[in-house]
């Protein structure tokens, strides 16, 4: 009597090619997981600029985003800088977005941790800006969000390297 079915090395042979199929695939994968978390997370930022920059126009005040404890990895928040000279305990906040801290985050200048915009929707400061969205486990920038003196913004997703991601 013939038994349909598959023997036990039969069996034993497909679990081991798809273990070898999985680690395979597993580093094209990851990578592919890394870069979509970055290009979400410059969207998102991009999308908080714009959002302060329409709020500074609406109310013709300075509006500034900021970074969540000095690091734009953290996430930013969004306040009514009614005196100008930034974020103080007293400034109303418009909107927070508060991020895990899984894609790194790095202005292209030291130390700087706040974007401010006057009722024009210009830059106070007058100088471009550029965020870059670091890789995780290399010195390069997937990802910019760049913000021109006349407060348009821009996502760039040409990789490039970057000595502020190390």
């Amino acid at each position: 009597m013939k038994h349909a079915g598959f023997t036990l090395i039969e069996l034993l042979i497909v679990v081991a090619l798809m273990a070898i199929l999985a680690n395979v695939a597993t580093p094209s994968f990851k990578a592919l997981v890394d870069s979509s978390r970055g290009l979400a997370t410059a969207r998102e930022l991009a999308s908080g600029i714009r959002s302060a920059r329409a709020a500074a126009i609406t109310r013709n005040q300075i509006v500034t985003l900021h970074a969540i404890e000095k690091d734009w990895s953290n996430g930013w928040r969004i306040i009514l800088d009614a005196d100008g000279k930034g974020p103080d305990e007293n400034d109303p906040v418009l909107i927070e977005r508060a991020n895990d801290g899984t894609a790194r985050v790095v202005d292209n200048r030291k130390r700087a941790e706040e974007i401010s915009f006057n009722g024009l929707g210009t830059l106070r400061r007058r100088t471009a800006r550029t965020l870059h969205v670091c890789a995780a486990d290399q010195p390069v920038s997937n990802y910019r969000v760049i913000v021109a003196p006349a407060g348009r913004v821009r996502v760039e997703d040409t990789k490039i390297d970057a000595a502020l991601c190390e």
